[in-house]
């Protein structure tokens, strides 16, 4: 080769890998690409995560079985690779023609790992009722008193919150309208700031240690005169006056000093739930559900239950959704617009969460490498 070809090919070599290695900052690759990649992992879980929910509810208003999928792990390989290539003319009597291209790849090879939950302690931490202190650590971390009740309680002091929607769709309307004053009227007191959950002895029951972890309703002193404390005092049939009264998790004979409530478990939570999704015209006429029908034999609406609470929405097309799911060829999903269906949608997936997040699965390990 001319040597003056062989010189002026270096050089082209050496401007183009100048403008080439800059473009790929091999030192920065690394950073680059988890700054890219693990935010939209993180997206991908928690939307999948939360469609997984939202199918679970709708299976159960259908009466098909539920399933969990947990993402045990991801992992993704990145290589990334660089060519360059000459192409060229030499000839002894005219100019040397030199053409040079490159090439920079990058290669994604993610690999899932997903864990199905099941085996006896999972199912037996769904069917386990709510610790009182989840209630408390829920209220104390901003929760409405309202939904925590609405949601995970069964009864308080005998009064009912429809326990026959905690399981399969009933054939006859629950009882709850008394539930629902008695929660408003929690709510009420606590957005004032006269009400509140604790377990500190020193609150209630002054130097005494004996109180242990046991949860008490506190009442701020300016309350004690107030109608609404009046009325739930009536209510719930308990001594006025008072400033605590111990919540214990019992059935029994009713106990003036103390707040007997029956907790739900996660999965009767989820049941509970399910009662709010709003079921296709045709799937209903063909008994695909059950028609719930009241004293008189008229249908029951159940977003009288549920509302203000969760209202999941059946179409064609999820057209503004926060999280929607196709199921049995409808599409079901919760408006984006609709905040108080968000938020109890966010708490019942903190109380899955809770209860049973950190239970280790027997089931079978699903390892899938995702082709492109």
């Amino acid at each position: 080769m001319n040597p003056l070809a062989t010189k002026n090919t270096d050089r082209l070599v050496a401007a183009l890998l100048v403008v080439l290695l800059p473009a790929v900052g091999c030192s920065g690759f690394g950073p680059r690409a988890l700054k890219f990649n693990r935010n939209q992992y993180n997206i991908a879980v928690q939307q999948t995560s939360a469609q997984e929910l939202l199918m679970n509810l709708v299976r159960l208003r259908y009466r098909d079985s539920p399933l969990f999928l947990q993402v045990a792990s991801i992992s993704a390989n990145l290589k990334l690779t660089v060519g360059i290539g000459t192409t060229g003319e030499i000839a002894t009597d005219s100019a040397n023609v030199v053409t040079l291209d490159g090439s920079v790849a990058l290669e994604e090879s993610p690999t899932m790992t997903y864990t199905p939950l099941q085996g006896e302690q999972f199912v037996k931490q769904m069917l386990n009722p709510v610790e009182l202190e989840m209630l408390l650590l829920l209220s104390s971390s901003g929760w409405s008193v309202e939904r925590e009740l609405r949601l995970l309680v069964q009864s308080i002091n005998g009064i009912p919150n429809a326990p026959t929607a905690s399981g399969p769709t009933p054939e006859v309307a629950p009882k709850f309208e008394r539930f629902v004053r008695v929660s408003h009227l929690f709510r009420d007191l606590q957005q004032r700031g006269l009400l509140d959950l604790s377990t500190a002895p020193e609150a209630v029951l002054g130097a005494s240690k004996t109180a242990g972890r046991r949860v008490f309703l506190v009442l701020a002193p300016q309350a004690l005169d107030l109608p609404e404390t009046r009325q739930l005092v009536e209510i719930l049939h308990l001594v006025p006056g008072r400033l605590y009264y111990e919540i214990v998790s019992r059935v029994g004979p009713p106990d003036p000093e103390r707040i007997s409530v029956i907790p739900r478990s996660v999965t009767a939570a989820m049941f509970y739930a399910s009662q709010s999704v709003e079921v296709p015209p045709e799937d209903e006429a063909e008994g695909r559900v059950t028609v719930t029908r009241d004293a008189a034999g008229e249908r029951f609406d159940w977003s009288s239950l549920t509302r203000n609470l969760i209202r999941i929405r059946s179409g064609k097309e999820p057209h503004g959704a926060y999280v929607a799911v196709k199921y049995r060829g409808h599409w079901f999903y919760i408006d984006d617009s609709d905040l108080q269906s968000k938020t109890t949608f966010a708490l019942l997936n903190t109380v899955l969460a809770l209860q049973a997040g950190g239970v280790p699965s027997t089931g079978p390990v699903l390892t899938l490498p995702v082709a492109r």
